[in-house]
């Protein structure tokens, strides 16, 4: 039993990755659908893709520092897939669009991908921190 765990686990297979990106997944839906219950929209898309954004910028620097093979499918794909919704965001931005919202629009267009890129390339760094301990 003790051999076969460490074979999974010291050299991850397909079944073992997909398992973590099903986890990352999972956690990331959940905290979208926790922002739901708790944040009106569409502060809550707002907050989950920006945190989707930190994720994945976390995920790149910790790929980059760390040969761990399972943090990418957890924090990339999972995590960060899970919890960002382009989706929800595409839907609101049309409502604004709609109701003739430019201003509104704009800021929110615009704060969801400036802080995105900013949060993406500062989880970069930030990895790099948690990794060396700084």
């Amino acid at each position: 039993w003790v051999v076969w765990f460490w074979r999974i686990v010291s050299r991850p297979s397909a079944y073992l990755s997909l398992g973590f990106l099903t986890l990352g997944g999972f956690i990331g839906g959940s905290l979208r659908y926790g922002f739901t219950r708790l944040i009106p929209a569409p502060y809550c898309t707002f907050v989950a893709n920006i945190l989707g954004s930190l994720a994945l910028g976390l995920a790149y620097g910790f790929a980059q520092l760390a040969d761990v093979p399972l943090i990418h499918p957890f924090l990339a794909l999972g995590l960060a897939g899970g919890l960002s919704t382009w989706s929800t965001l595409a839907k609101e931005l049309g409502e604004m669009i709609k109701r003739r919202q430019w201003w509104r629009l704009s800021k929110y267009l615009f704060w969801t991908i400036g802080l995105g890129i900013v949060l993406a390339w500062r989880g970069t760094i930030w990895a790099a921190r948690i990794y060396y301990g700084i």
